[in-house]
């Protein structure tokens, strides 16, 4: 268990800096067309979602959690896959991509939740602003709102996915009294 919350805390670490960077680029990079963000976005999905899909295969056999892994890495594959492949026709839907990604990764993040005692409020909240972001972006007509609202969505989730990987590499064991002397002689 410990390996894999390593791992899984690195995973988190990198996916946060790279949402964070997207979102970054978003707000702040001017650009008459969308082709760079959205060509960013798809080579993020698509390596976080490698790099989550090999951890889950690496690590099936020593943490029940693994299919949780495989399930965020096989959704950003395909979504990443998708907007490589259809460069032109995502850039037409890229906040609908942006909106429903956001809906799947707070829904996704919402049933961690009910397995993952120790962090369940931050998981809950992070839920809750990934959904919000997700209709907001869905539902908001205008242009410009909306690469502000992705930006500032991109840089939330990738604070809050940083802050969930550090909390995983430093999260310590809390044993109980007996198992820490379970074996011990103290006579």
């Amino acid at each position: 268990m410990e390996t894999f919350r390593k791992s899984a805390g690195w995973a988190l670490i990198i996916r946060g800096l790279l949402f964070s960077l997207f979102g970054f680029l978003v707000l702040f990079m001017e650009s008459k067309t969308i082709y760079g963000p959205m060509n960013f976005l798809g080579i993020i999905l698509l390596v976080s979602g490698g790099l989550y899909f090999l951890l889950s295969i690496m690590l099936r056999k020593s943490s029940k959690a693994w299919v949780f892994g495989l399930f965020w890495g096989l959704v950003d594959l395909l979504t990443g896959g998708y907007i490589m492949l259809n460069m032109a026709k995502a850039t037409d839907l890229f906040t609908d991509i942006i909106g429903i990604f956001a809906i799947i990764m707070g829904a996704a993040i919402l049933l961690s939740a009910f397995f993952i005692k120790g962090y369940r409020i931050f998981l809950y909240i992070n839920s809750i602003v990934s959904i919000s972001f997700g209709f907001l972006i869905l539902t908001n007509p205008t242009l410009g709102r909306l690469d502000f609202l992705v930006g500032l969505y991109g840089l939330l989730l990738g604070m809050f996915v940083i802050y969930g990987g550090y909390s995983l590499l430093s999260w310590k064991s809390k044993e109980k009294p007996e198992e820490k002397t379970m074996g011990i002689n103290e006579d």
